[in-house]
């Protein structure tokens, strides 16, 4: 099968690479109907297709009661665009764009399409794939990568419902120019792309359900685009008088050689054609030969379909497609991979670090533009990069950076560069522009900077940095620190005293939300499988259930410790004595659970939970099943063993039996926020059986202390043998900035009381202050402590073995308090 595949695409390129540009408008005077517009498919580009996550009709629409309604055409809604004419080969960004990503972003944000402000022009993502050729097609996953990468500017913005320019010799080279239009275009980049397999009658429900309501109960529906042929063996006719709209047009095939890209918009399930010509309109009749009874056979039912030819073509630029064709192969006369593409439009999170630069250069399909990023200041060249769709050896050759000039000012998103650095550390960040030809353009770097959110632009002192030739640019800038912890140390502990401390934190947006930050890493886990004796727990019911079991020993996880577990069928061990559905990993981001094997599953009488507990550890074991829905109706039988082991050390440890066949689950632990979710490596395996992992602790933890959201580190220290734990706190602002600071806590351990220090004294200048006070007969060092309160919130700043300390981080115009402790009565380890 796979060399069958492997040929098949072969036999595509060759046919793509030499598909002829086809007017198939019988007027040679009227608009042109240019099919051939879809171009040679890259390995990568395929692989892209195939990696395209695909829609899952929910259950609920599986088990509903009500039919559908016959027909829907969602190209009526007032999200989708007048009809309009392509230029050049861009039919693919036509549909993708001009068309479908319109449409779903104006469903979205609830606005009318036939505004300017609420289209999307067709060549801003074209004229960087065409290589500056109108004759040059392209496809429209490749527009939805730019816009998922930048931005899609609206009409307005762009300057043209097609391109900024009228001049034939330009039109489509221009490449947007301004970063405040780059800027806007940035505010329409919230998109991901889904794939619905059309080819059999449970696709067709799904794509139908996804004309009606996006599959999740929406108002209105969506729309989808596809691939297919136009040429000499397209056959478009139409529908007779005793179907459903009788006179209009109706496709009925399409040609082998895959050359154009279009939109569907809705269905019709009456509409009809006779194939076999035997003057009956049938779905159950083998009318193709092959022995078999299928969507390939249907002669009723059809979608609709929105050109990018103008209203000349059909009727007013529409037409029907016969579902048949939606099953066949296309080198049968059907649509390519028997799937449609569409995007859902997600809540956009606004950039928080952007790049911004003037470039100069007279070839540009020569460079490729990335960011980068350094932690080490005095770095020459980055630890870290992100490439980019635009801005990628594209554009064609011997032009210059705009399209009608050689200097452009672009403006690119890189606030993925703030995961990969901790806020509140410094770094350097790059422009790297790549050049790849000795023989090539020439040009310069004028200006770069950066601009965080809100707004600040820290500018490169580099200006005018020249392109090298068949290397890499680099010009930089540094980024300061942004939002930070500023508790510099926290006091020490006395145990059975309360103790509370306060944190505090700057350059943030309030009101800030604390936590701290538990590293768990994952071990290999060299245990066998457990043999253990266990004992059967009775469980509250064989589906969703759970039982209760006590601990003769503390279990310590994230920041408590706890003396009994909740076991749940579905293989997740809970802590809050009821019921937690966990089966999914956003049910584990939500809840605080230990899940060995989280899916939906449940028990019989031949299997169930199981359990061993002694004093140093305990075993859970799950034997289990579910029943899994084929895709062509029926039911069968996953069968599967597992297993957790929990130790009173906080160790946990991960356990697979065998499986029946794979299953989609779960195996990780979090303490209830997607932050702190740790999924183990065994997830999401096509081979689940005998895999196992384990995760520990890495840092100890004070126990019995525990931080309220807005910073207060309180409590009383449960008895323990530690004497100092380096805790990893953290902040998150309103805008999901977070930051993080280690701060050590230490135990103070009473001994003999000593005499305070007498007589301090405090001579201080701009930049420090210089303290002293009398010897304490028997310290052997002294503890300074200093808040900006008179009575509260001191921290230890430092010890000294002398009467004597110099405070070296004062800030002018601030008023500190201090005060000092005579050691060896509280030594502070």
């Amino acid at each position: 099968m796979q060399r069958l595949l492997l040929f098949l695409y072969l036999f595509l390129v060759s046919f793509t690479l030499n598909a002829l540009l086809i007017n198939t408008n019988p007027d040679p005077n009227g608009e042109p109907w240019v099919s051939g517009g879809i171009s040679e498919l890259t390995p990568e580009q395929q692989k892209a297709i195939d990696a395209i996550p695909v829609l899952v009709l929910p259950e609920i629409y599986k088990e509903r009661k009500a039919e559908l309604p016959y027909t829907i055409d969602n190209s009526l809604q007032p999200y989708f665009r007048p009809i309009f004419m392509q230029s050049g080969e861009s039919c693919a960004q036509a549909a993708g764009v001009g068309y479908l990503y319109t449409y779903e972003q104006n469903f979205f944000r609830g606005t009318s399409a036939d505004n300017p402000d609420n289209q999307y022009p067709t060549h801003y993502t074209y004229n960087f794939l065409n290589d500056g050729d109108g004759s040059v097609g392209s496809w429209y996953i490749s527009g939805w990568d730019i816009i998922a990468a930048g931005g899609c500017p609206n009409v307005s913005t762009y300057g043209g419902m097609l391109w900024p320019s009228t001049d034939p010799s330009t039109m489509f080279k221009i490449w947007m120019n301004g970063s405040d239009k780059y800027d806007k275009a940035l505010a329409n980049k919230n998109l991901e792309q889904i794939a619905i397999p059309v080819g059999t009658p449970e696709g067709l429900e799904t794509l139908k359900q996804w004309f009606i309501d996006h599959c999740d109960g929406s108002l209105a529906g969506g729309v989808v685009v596809f691939a297919a042929g136009v040429g000499t063996d397209f056959e478009r006719k139409v529908l007779p008088d005793n179907s459903f709209c009788p006179g209009e047009s109706v496709i009925t095939r399409w040609d082998k050689d895959i050359n154009h890209a279009m939109t569907l918009t809705g269905y019709n399930d009456s509409i009809r054609w006779d194939y076999n010509g035997d003057g009956k309109y049938t779905n159950d009749i083998d009318i193709n030969g092959d022995y078999v009874v299928d969507m390939k056979d249907w002669e009723i039912g059809g979608v609709r379909l929105v050109n990018s030819w103008g209203s000349t073509w059909a009727d007013s630029g529409k037409s029907w497609v016969m579902y048949r064709t939606l099953a066949l192969s296309y080198l049968d006369e059907g649509i390519y991979q028997n799937v449609v593409h569409s995007v859902k439009i997600n809540e956009l999170i606004k950039p928080k670090l952007k790049m911004k630069a003037t470039i100069n250069y007279s070839d540009r399909k020569d460079i490729k533009i990335i960011a980068g990023i350094a932690k080490d200041i005095n770095a020459i060249e980055p630890d870290y990069t992100i490439s980019y769709p635009y801005f990628n050896y594209q554009g064609g050759d011997d032009i210059g950076m705009s399209g009608d000039g050689n200097t452009i000012e672009l403006l690119i998103d890189i606030s993925t560069f703030l995961d990969y650095t901790l806020p509140g550390e410094i770094a350097k960040i790059f422009l790297c522009v790549e050049q790849m030809r000795i023989a090539g353009g020439i040009g310069n770097i004028e200006t770069f900077s950066i601009i965080d959110e809100e707004g600040t632009e820290f500018v490169s002192e580099m200006k005018n940095v020249e392109i090298l030739v068949n290397s890499t640019t680099y010009v930089s800038v540094i980024l300061p620190q942004a939002m930070k912890i500023t508790t510099k140390g926290i006091p020490a502990l006395l145990p059975g005293i309360d103790y509370s401390s306060t944190l505090s934190a700057e350059k943030g947006t309030a009101p800030y939300k604390w936590d701290v930050f538990f590293n768990y890493t994952e071990i290999q886990n060299i245990d066998p499988y457990p043999i253990e004796t266990l004992q059967k727990l009775t469980m509250s019911d064989t589906n969703d259930g759970y039982a209760n079991i006590n601990l003769p020993f503390t279990f310590p996880f994230f920041d408590k410790l706890y003396n009994s577990l909740t076991i749940t069928t579905n293989g997740a061990i809970t802590f809050n004595g009821i019921y937690e559905d966990v089966k999914t990993l956003a049910d584990v981001n939500n809840t605080k659970t230990i899940a060995p094997c989280a899916a939906d599953f449940s028990i019989n009488n031949k299997g169930g939970v199981y359990y061993h507990v002694n004093e140093d550890y305990i075993v859970v074991k799950w034997v289990a099943y579910i029943r899994v829905i084929g895709e062509y109706g029926g039911a069968r039988t996953i069968n599967a063993d597992f297993a957790a082991k929990l130790y009173s050390d906080g160790r946990i440890e991960f356990f697979n039996g065998t499986f029946s066949e794979n299953v989609n689950h779960i195996c990780g632990i979090s303490n209830g926020t997607e932050q702190s979710t740790y999924i183990a490596s065994m997830s999401f395996s096509p081979n689940p059986n005998g895999l196992k992992a384990s995760l520990i602790l890495t840092n100890p933890y004070p126990y019995g202390l525990e931080l309220s959201s807005d910073g207060i580190f309180s409590g009383i220290l449960v008895p323990t043998s530690e004497t100092e734990w380096l805790i990893n706190f953290r902040v998150t602002d309103v805008n999901n900035i977070v930051a993080y600071k280690k701060l050590l806590l230490s135990l103070a351990v009473p001994g003999e009381v000593l005499t305070a220090p007498l007589n301090p004294l405090i001579a201080k200048n701009e930049i420090s202050a210089v303290l002293s006070w009398d010897h304490v007969q028997g310290a052997t060092i002294y503890n300074i402590y200093r808040s900006t309160y008179p009575y509260r919130d001191f921290v230890r700043i430092g010890t000294s073995t002398l009467p004597s300390y110099q405070d070296d981080e004062v800030l002018p115009g601030n008023k500190y308090f201090y005060y000092i402790t005579a050691d060896n009565t509280y030594f502070i380890r």
